[in-house]
Order: C-alpha cells, then structure tokens, then sequence
C-alpha cells in the first residue's frame, strides 16, 4: 500500500472513497488489527478510522459526514468473516481548532459515537491510547483499505497493512515547509511505501498503542521516495479525546 497520505479509503468494485490508501503492503494477518474498522455512507467506504473504546472511533476530521455505518470486524469487505459488526454512527465531535483542508490540516481528528458498545471479540476490540509520544525512528504500522500499487486490483478487498518507521519533523518540515506543526507526526518515506487515497483516519500504531491518524502527504503518486506521510499526533490529544468520551 502506498503511504502517500491523502488517506482516502476506497471500496473493491464500490467506489473510490474520499482518502488514501496503503501502497506497496501486504495483506494484513486476518483479524491482527481488530481496531481497524471502516467508515460508510450506505455502500460506499468513505474512510477509515479506530476503535478507542467500546463506544467510540476515532477518525480524521477532513472525512465528509457525520453519520456513518460503521463496519468492524472487517477483513474482507466483499466476503462474510463471520466476525462482523455493524453499528450506527449517533454524535460526531470535530476537534474545536480544524479549520479544514484549505488551511494546514493541523488538529485533524474527529470522534464517532457509536449506538451501541461493541461486543468485545478477537477480532473487535479497541486499541489503547498512547502515554507519551513516539520517538523518531519507533517502527509502526498502518492499515486500510486504501488504494494500492496494483494496477489489476487497485482497491483491495481484503486490508492491507504496511510497516513503516517515524522520521523527525525537521525532515519532513524539509519537505513541506511551513506546513508541518507539532501536531503532527511524520513516517514513512521510502520509495513505494505509503497510505494513500482511501486510508484517511486510519491508525498508525507504534509498540501497540495508537500514535497517529491518516491525515495528508504529497499532492503527486502515493510512496514517492524522501516523501513521508504526515500523521495527526495522537499523543497531543489524548486530554481532549478523554474529555469528550467522558461527557458524551
């Protein structure tokens, strides 16, 4: 999957969803990101995003809608797992301070009510929330659905994952000066590796805890080499995140 990261997700034989998608990965191990769910507006995958609690996903504000289908449980989308879930989106929280993609992507994080909890399975079960930051060079992981690099099969029915390593925002500011904040967290880079259109709001996980959100990336071809994705900082977050779960 490559990590160029307008994660837009996109659904095999669907339609072309709104963000990127993971470019030069592999199939994930079935049901190893039981976090990972998706996003829809009636058939069609809109985005990704990631169960952080029984009742709430976590995704990237620049994802349209507010209402959602929300599908976990998910490995294949064309075929029954027999692990799903399916649940109704009911509140939707934007971050107070996204001023939206036509300023700089900065605080792109939304949180999803879901109608019901979840049933906590092995293939359904939320991923933990970091307690501190990611140091430059961590190894990590994404995951989606996203467009890939194959021509034949571009958006993948089954999810992808892909590993990739955090790199400093002083080389990623080397990249896109002026438009990366410390809100933000960078990985990625090497040549054909990227999430791209259809992985938006997808995680990155770093040592099993969440460390960031699909956000944005290059405006050319996804997994360009020195160009690494740019990630919403999780760990600046999780006060804001706790907050509203708790009075929600």
């Amino acid at each position: 999957m490559r990590l160029s990261i307008f994660l837009f997700l996109c659904v095999v034989g669907l339609s072309q969803a709104d963000s990127v998608k993971i470019f030069n990965g592999a199939e994930c191990v079935k049901n190893s990101q039981p976090w990972q769910v998706g996003l829809f507006h009636g058939k069609y995958l809109r985005c990704g995003g990631v169960l952080v609690d029984r009742k709430w996903v976590l995704t990237a504000a620049h994802c349209s809608g507010n209402r959602y289908l929300v599908r976990l449980g998910e490995h294949s989308l064309a075929r029954l797992d027999w692990t799903e879930q399916l649940r109704l989106t009911t509140f939707s929280m934007t971050h107070p301070s996204y001023k939206g993609v036509h300023q700089n992507h900065e605080h792109d994080l939304r949180l999803l009510r879901l109608g019901r909890p979840i049933r906590l399975t092995h293939a359904v079960r939320p991923l933990a929330l970091p307690t501190s930051c990611a140091s430059v060079g961590t190894k990590c992981h994404i995951s989606g659905w996203g467009i890939t690099n194959k021509p034949w099969d571009p958006f993948p029915d089954r999810l992808q994952c892909l590993d990739l390593s955090i790199v400093s925002n002083a080389t990623c500011q080397a990249v896109f000066p002026g438009r990366v904040t410390d809100n933000m967290v960078c990985a990625g880079g090497e040549a054909g590796k990227d999430a791209c259109q259809g992985d938006s709001g997808g995680p990155l996980v770093c040592r099993g805890v969440l460390q960031g959100l699909v956000s944005w990336g290059s405006v050319g071809p996804c997994g360009q080499k020195g160009i690494p994705g740019v990630y919403t900082k999780v760990c600046k977050y999780v006060p804001w995140i706790r907050k509203v779960m708790k009075n929600n």
